[in-house]
Parts: C-alpha cells; sequence; structure tokens
C-alpha cells in the first residue's frame, strides 16, 4: 500500500502551483515563446503543463522542418505529423505564418498546405524543398494560390506548376514572392492558342519579385506587370522566351544567365540600379546575336544610374566592337559602373578598354569599379 503524502508535502505542493509563473503567463506571450520552436516542439511542451494542453491549436506560426537528411521512416512520419496536426488544429484561429522546411515533400502533403494556407488567413507562407537533387515530379494545379490576406510567399519546390493563358493568380496584399526550382509548363487549349503568360497583374501590392533557378517551358512570351514593383530578380531562367516587364516603381533590377535573353519593357522611369551578370562560353564566339541581344537589353535599362557586370559580359561586349560602336551606349546618366569576377582577373585589361571607353562616352561623370569579392546572389528564405 502506497504512503498517504503528509498535510506538509500537500501544502508544499499547491504552494508551488500557486506560484508557478510559467503556467500563469498570457496566451500572448506563450505563443511567443513557442514561434522560436518547431511545431513538433510545440506539441510535446504541451505535457508540461495542463494549461498548455491544448495551446498548441491555437498557436499561429507553424514551423515544420525535417531534414536536411533524414532516413526514409523519418520523413513517412513526418509526413504523417504534419498530416495529423493540421486536421486537429483549431480551425478558428487565425493562422499569421506557415513555415514548411522538408526534403521530403509529396504532392499530397504540398496541396494540403497550400489549400489550408488559403483557407485560414495566413500571412506569410514558405514551402522549401531541402533536398539537392531535381526529380520534377508531379505538377501541381496553380489555380489553388488564391488569397486576399497573403503578404509574403516562397515557394522553392521540386514540382510543376501547370498554368493556362487565362489564369492569373490573385493576391491583392502580396508584397514579396520568391519562387525558386519551380517548373512553369504553359498548358495550352489548342495548337493556335498564344504562348504568353501574365501571372502577376492580379498583384497591386507586389514589391519584390524573385525567379530563381525556375524552368519555363512552352512559353514565348513570360510577362511581368505590376504597378508597385520595386525590385526584380531573374536568376538561373532555364527559358527560350522573352520577358516583358511593365514596372513603373522598379528601382532594382538583376539578371544571372544564359546569354540568350530577351526583353522589353515599358515605364521603367523609376530604375536605379542594373547588375547584369552573364554566361559567356566559346560556343557563342562566332554568334553575333547575342550581342545583339545584350545591347537591345541595355538599352531597355538605359535609365539606370548604377551598373554592374561580371567579366563575361565584358567579354561579350569585346568581341564584335563593331556591333557595340553601330549605336551610341544607351545608358547617358550612369554613374557607377562596378565590374564583378570571383575568378583572377587578366593580367591586363587592356583588351577591355574600349568597352569601358564605351560607357564613358555616354556618361562622362562614370567611375569605374572593380570587385573581386562580391557577393553571392542569394534570397533569405
Amino acid at each position: 500500500m502506497a504512503p498517504r503524502e503528509s498535510p506538509k508535502v500537500r501544502s508544499r505542493a499547491r504552494a508551488l502551483l500557486k506560484n508557478d509563473r510559467i503556467t500563469r503567463l498570457p496566451d500572448g506571450v506563450i505563443h511567443h515563446i513557442f514561434s522560436f520552436i518547431d511545431t513538433r516542439s510545440i506539441v510535446r511542451s504541451s505535457l508540461l503543463s495542463q494549461s498548455w494542453r491544448n495551446t498548441w491549436k491555437s498557436h499561429p506560426h507553424l514551423n515544420f522542418e525535417i531534414g536536411p537528411s533524414p532516413d526514409q521512416a523519418s520523413s513517412s512520419n513526418f509526413s504523417k505529423f504534419a498530416h495529423r496536426f493540421l486536421s486537429k488544429r483549431d480551425d478558428v484561429t487565425e493562422l499569421s505564418t506557415i513555415d514548411f522546411r522538408s526534403n521530403s515533400i509529396t504532392l499530397q502533403l504540398l496541396r494540403k498546405i497550400v489549400i489550408y494556407a488559403m483557407s485560414h488567413r495566413t500571412r506569410n507562407l514558405k514551402i522549401v524543398f531541402l533536398g539537392d537533387k531535381q526529380t520534377r515530379r508531379g505538377g501541381f494545379d496553380s489555380s489553388l494560390f488564391r488569397s486576399r490576406y497573403l503578404e509574403h510567399l516562397v515557394l522553392s519546390i521540386d514540382f510543376g506548376l501547370k498554368i493556362s493563358p487565362s489564369l492569373t493568380w490573385d493576391f491583392p496584399a502580396l508584397t514579396t514572392l520568391t519562387i525558386k526550382r519551380v517548373t512553369f509548363t504553359l498548358q495550352l487549349p489548342n495548337g493556335d492558342a498564344s504562348r504568353s503568360i501574365d501571372l502577376f497583374s492580379g498583384f497591386p501590392n507586389l514589391k519584390t519579385l524573385a525567379l530563381d533557378g525556375c524552368t519555363l517551358s512552352n512559353i514565348d512570351t513570360f510577362i511581368i506587370k505590376s504597378n508597385e514593383l520595386e525590385s526584380l530578380s531573374l536568376i538561373c531562367i532555364n527559358q527560350s522566351c522573352e520577358f516583358v516587364v511593365a514596372a513603373p516603381k522598379l528601382s532594382s533590377f538583376t539578371y544571372n544567365g544564359i546569354a540568350r535573353f530577351s526583353l522589353a519593357t515599358k515605364d521603367l522611369c523609376s530604375l536605379k540600379s542594373v547588375n547584369f551578370q552573364t554566361i559567356y562560353h566559346r560556343s557563342i564566339q562566332g554568334q553575333p546575336m547575342f550581342i545583339e541581344l545584350l545591347i537591345n537589353t541595355f538599352q531597355q535599362l538605359c535609365k539606370a544610374k548604377s551598373l554592374t557586370l561580371n567579366l563575361d559580359a565584358v567579354k561579350l561586349l569585346s568581341k564584335f566592337p563593331e556591333l557595340r560602336e553601330r549605336r551610341n551606349c544607351p545608358f547617358t546618366s550612369l554613374q557607377s559602373l562596378t565590374l564583378v569576377s570571383r575568378h583572377r582577373l587578366p593580367k591586363s585589361l587592356t583588351a577591355f578598354a574600349s568597352v569601358f571607353d564605351y560607357f564613358s562616352r555616354s556618361s562622362p561623370a562614370l567611375k569605374v569599379h572593380i570587385d573581386l569579392n562580391p557577393k553571392p546572389l542569394q534570397f533569405r528564405y
């Protein structure tokens, strides 16, 4: 027979419970503490206090993370946990943030997370695939992305998004959008339909847009139209289409990718800085079309005050002087030209002197800088 607790022990226990400051914390403070840990830990913490038993069900910030290299059993258990958590969470409570990072995102789970976020007034949504290998598994219905409340969206997933010419995403509150490793495939109702796509005109408050490592398939014209857009980055895009950009408030433009880049612009009256880095290869030495594309791109970005070029872009400009000098340099207000290189520069830059002169003739006050330790083009997720 177990011994009975003495009145003194019971009295001390009641005193401890009465003075338990953690248990008596307001829900707002508890949720703030929970925002620094992952969702699994939040659920486990419900065992620490009876008053916390159901607090996880109303937590407004969800942080799902696994990896980067779990075993197959862990990945399967993680997916099951995420499914169970979302099904048992309090649906009435507003959801501020979903941060989902995993190397085992199934199409079913991705669909569930997106639908849940779109229907629960989520303001911040991050879905990041941590795996290194790109398998391009399956296709995802992009029409599911519709929300009046979402303000920040990051999609770094190893899936394709099926789009149609009539599709326009509806995100009236969205201000920042980062899309990485996604394949956009245009599905045409018939072979004669236009192969142009305008995904962003339904984003009236979009200020920052970054496309990184994406593939644009079966698309001839990719339209980026936004009245509030201030920063646009196109990084390592696998494409053969023309980009059409209409953004009167755009102040910063970044491109890093293949030399085959075609750009048409409208109303870039606020443009201040351009960072243009391309890839020069021997296979394009005898093809003047690439420098014509480059000069045409410069023509579209001519109002910039600051221009950053990598060594490959300068090499390309130096190979066809007769084409380069056919017209004056379109940049007439350049104040700064920066040459960036992660490799050792040639012993002599004499071969590039004519390129620097090409820019300075149109902008007499131009200052040239060389950066041998440039920061990599990365986006914070």
